[in-house]
């Protein structure tokens, strides 16, 4: 007699059961996969709405048309300060859209020098709050360069400007030479 029928008769359960976990897992896998896509498009949308928050407070700072002397003298002797407070986007204070504040200061060259009196940096930082609560910020930095068309080529030339023969003579979009008055030169 032979016991071969007998020893075969728990396989089937063997195999159904190993292929029932292997799907479990793989289900399990595909279910974190997504858990983690879904927080991660969060995070991804939470940091656009807080550059978009920053660009905001750049663009408030721009449409105020604040020159460098102007700024000088607010800061009173202070080497930066807040110049626009903590602002939301569109006006509600607990909103999702994002805040942002604004900072100016007078610091620093790539080299540590401090910037020229008609320059200053502009930092507006933008982020996504609720309460105190943060949960996404960006910065946005720049350089803002105050220009008075009125000063002599030299005092131009200071500040980085077109040279005197740059003024003279500036080629157009379509090749032909515009003239440009002299301006006055200031005494040696």
């Amino acid at each position: 007699m032979s016991h071969y029928p007998f020893k075969r008769k728990g396989v089937a359960l063997i195999i159904t059961m190993a292929m029932i976990t292997v799907v479990g897992m793989a289900a399990v896998g595909i279910l974190v996969a997504s858990r983690d896509e879904i927080l991660i498009a969060g995070n991804r949308r939470r940091a656009k709405v807080a550059r978009f928050a920053a660009e905001a407070g750049m663009a408030h700072f721009f449409a105020q048309a604040i020159r460098a002397d102007g700024v000088r003298a607010a800061a009173a002797g202070r080497e930066g300060f807040e110049i626009i407070p903590l602002t939301p986007v569109d006006g509600l204070t607990n909103t999702r859209r994002g805040h942002y504040t604004v900072k100016v200061g007078f610091c620093c060259e790539p080299d540590g020098a401090p910037l020229p009196p008609n320059q200053f940096r502009v930092l507006s930082e933008g982020s996504i709050r609720r309460g105190d609560r943060i949960y996404a910020t960006s910065r946005i930095s720049a350089i803002v360069e105050t220009f008075d068309p009125g000063l002599t080529a030299v005092d131009r030339e200071a500040q980085g400007a077109l040279s005197d023969r740059a003024l003279a003579s500036q080629s157009g979009s379509r090749g032909s030479v515009t003239s440009i008055a002299e301006l006055p030169r200031s005494p040696r």
